[in-house]
């Protein structure tokens, strides 16, 4: 009987999951996969506990096993239902006590929520116990049989490694391997597999062989057709600020403020600091000089009639939990619609389902890189042992500013104590030096702003020394309900008002984004205050739309849009981008795609801080020098990971790549192969954002600033 339980068992565990599964499809070639290792590893089990001496141990052995599995599937089948991911075993782990200790009633409310779902998984186990004797039965006289058993299984396990090395999801399997990817791809056991095995001997590296590609230079690039030009001054970029500007998908620039800039021709450099040729010169290391080769080919994003417009300008840089366009209301949260409407006003700006969550979020917007998840870990865990320079504190306190980061929980959480200050920050968080009153889960936003603008604002004056400040907020955290969530209570009564005919979940979503808003109103006070609202640039972006909304029994997000999609869906994931300064007389609009990775090298230009747009995985959002109908290195790319690869949108459209299909923008006809050239663009902006991390590479090719706030 141990032939028939234990592969039907597995195959069971692993088709639920899938089936349960709202964000991966259940139908695919990967299927192929999943019932080949599936059955593989059931005919393994059985072998395990049938050559046992001891029949009692092996049963107990075995049921120990199998509850564990049991516990490991209905425990990713809680995370892709509530976070809509997959969790690695191994950061599961080291996350277990964090989790624990701060949302520890969110993971039993989560639990609870899902009970139903876990008994699916836990019936079977039930007949285990119920069958034990018939399943691992006493000995026969014929367990020399036993080893048959293996013939099936390395028939199915050759048969699966075959068509993972072979098939489709060939780099999920190896080099490109996260547990989000290959769960779905491979199935949860073989997933852990493998994530057991590389966390051992390291993830296998992709061959980058010597590229043939010409390295860029300005002259090259100049002979290009359709070229674009820029202004690239300082007094340039005050006019642009002065009348009422657009910035259009092809970065033309209308408006009467720029008909005098544009009368004169501006010559104008680009982006680009590194001297690829020279490091390829001397290096030896094959990757690393085939990453040199990739980077000097790469055409740099051009400076604009942006650049520098806030130079010398204070930045306060926020991340703001779970923040969404609908939690901006002209009445109800005023302030945030004054930033979002009355400084850039972009249009078509996206923050992508990474994967990770709030830390995979937090990461692009602060290092302008790709998040992923890293040999049982992510970027953000990668990067602490690596030199970061254009990370968002780096960047800047190498420029001379003061930076602080701040965050109103715990300190240690996502390891922040640890990621933060390697970034260039005097970080703070509840533990270690951020002192405020917590009151009931999620914290005060207004609350951390009350608690930390003294200390910024004061340093300022006294020095003259511009600062450089980066808050994570939490009042916007899940869960959205009048009893869950301590900030949605506090504003339960306003919200009520304002949305009267509003679900309670939606109703309490906006309710905690009001405590956001009054943050924001108290920082916008005390700079006026300060006399130095008009030096000072706010920008604020979410770490992802709040997915806690889309649950098993109803979509609250999707009811809140108005908008019928689902996680797969690019709609999904339109946000909005604050950028903001109050010496803007008139906002500029902004309809060219971007998102959270453009953020840092955007930044960077507007702030005239020298860098190379080439070692970010984003661009600057402002750079004119590309076609529409191009599929190019310099071209708007809004990458969106979903199951089947990334969707993506450009100036020429959008690429769903769930339905596989791309949708050109009005008037606008691009070849038959743009789809597989920005697909592969996209292939090597993935591949090389994690090299740099896997190989510290910024500290191969940057000089160290060693008399910065770099370590």
């Amino acid at each position: 009987m141990a032939l028939i339980y234990y592969p039907l068992l597995i195959l069971y565990w692993e088709l639920l999951l899938r089936a349960l599964d709202e964000v991966n499809p259940f139908w695919g070639i990967s299927l192929i996969q999943v019932l080949l290792f599936s059955l593989a590893a059931g005919f393994m089990l059985a072998f395990i506990f049938r050559i046992f001496r001891n029949v009692k141990l092996a049963r107990i052995l075995s049921g120990i096993l199998l509850c564990i599995l049991c516990f490991l599937f209905f425990f990713e089948c809680n995370c892709i239902s509530f976070y809509k991911i997959y969790y690695g075993i191994v950061y599961a782990l080291s996350m277990s006590g964090q989790v624990m200790g701060t949302f520890g009633s969110l993971a039993k409310e989560v639990a609870l929520s899902n009970f139903g779902k876990d008994l699916l998984f836990i019936l079977p186990l039930i007949l285990y116990f119920v069958f034990a004797k018939k399943i691992i039965p006493d000995k026969d006289g014929k367990q020399r049989r036993n080893t048959l058993i293996l013939i099936p299984f390395i028939v199915l396990y050759l048969g699966g490694i075959l068509f993972s090395r072979l098939g489709p999801n060939a780099d999920v399997y190896t080099y490109a391997f996260s547990v989000p990817a290959s769960v779905p791809a491979t199935g949860l056991l073989t997933t852990f597999r493998l994530e057991l095995t590389y966390q051992i001997f390291g993830t296998p590296e992709e061959k980058t062989g010597s590229s043939s590609t010409e390295l860029w230079t300005p002259a090259a690039t100049e002979k290009k057709a359709g070229s674009k030009k820029a202004v690239s001054n300082n007094s340039a970029s005050s006019n642009l600020v002065s009348g009422n500007n657009s910035v259009s998908g092809n970065n033309s620039v209308s408006g009467n403020a720029l008909e005098e800039a544009e009368e004169i021709p501006v010559e104008y450099g680009y982006n680009a600091a590194v001297d690829f040729a020279a490091l390829i010169e001397k290096e030896t290391d094959p990757t690393l000089k085939s990453m040199h080769e990739y980077f000097g080919s790469r055409e740099p994003s051009q400076q604009n009639r942006y650049t520098g417009m806030f130079e010398g300008k204070n930045l306060v840089l926020l991340t703001a939990e779970a923040f969404s366009p609908y939690a901006v209301d002209k009445d109800f949260t005023p302030t945030l619609y004054k930033l979002a409407n009355e400084g850039f006003v972009f249009t078509d700006y996206y923050q992508p389902g990474w994967g990770l969550s709030t830390t995979g979020g937090e990461f692009s917007n602060m290092t302008g890189l790709i998040p992923m998840w890293m040999e049982g870990g992510h970027s953000f865990i990668r990067s602490i042992s690596d030199y970061m320079p254009y990370a968002a504190g780096n960047l800047f306190g190498n420029a001379g500013y003061t930076c602080r980061a701040y965050h109103n929980s715990a300190y240690e959480y996502y390891d922040r104590d640890k990621t933060h200050p390697n970034l260039g920050y005097d970080y703070k968080g509840i533990g270690n030096g951020l002192v405020m009153e917590l009151g009931g889960w999620p914290y005060s936003d207004l609350g951390m702003l009350e608690a930390t603008t003294d200390e910024m604002i004061n340093g300022y004056l006294e020095t003259g020394v511009p600062f450089h400040t980066y808050y994570m907020t939490v009042s916007g955290h899940c869960n959205y309900s009048w009893g869950a969530n301590a900030m949605s209570a506090k504003h339960k009564n306003e919200a009520m008002e304002a949305f009267p005919d509003e679900d309670p979940t939606i109703q309490a979503y906006k309710a905690c984004n009001k405590e956001l808003d009054l943050a924001l109103e108290y920082l916008l006070k005390r700079l006026d205050e300060a006399g130095i609202l008009e030096d000072t640039v706010i920008c604020m972006g979410a770490d992802h739309y709040p997915y806690a909304m889309a649950k098993t029994d109803h979509d609250y997000y999707a009811e809140m849009s108005g908008i019928d999609d689902t996680a797969a869906s690019i709609s999904r994931y339109r946000n909005t981008l604050i950028l903001y300064c109050a010496s803007m007389k008139e906002p500029v609009v902004v309809d060219t795609p971007c998102s959270s990775i453009d953020i840092m090298p955007t930044l960077a230009n507007l702030f005239g801080i020298e860098y190379d747009s080439r070692l970010y995985s984003g661009r600057d959002i402002f750079a004119e020098n590309y076609e529409d109908e191009v599929a190019s290195e310099t071209m708007p790319l809004v990458m969106l990971p979903v199951s089947g690869g990334y969707s993506f949108v450009t100036t020429a459209g959008q690429y769903d790549a769930y339905k596989r299909v791309f949708t050109p923008n009005e008037g606008i006809e691009v070849p038959d192969d743009y789809v597989d050239q920005v697909r592969a663009i996209i292939s090597d902006r993935w591949k090389y954002a994690r090299l740099i991390l896997a190989k510290d590479y910024y500290s191969k090719c940057i000089e160290k600033n060693l008399d910065k706030n770099t370590p």
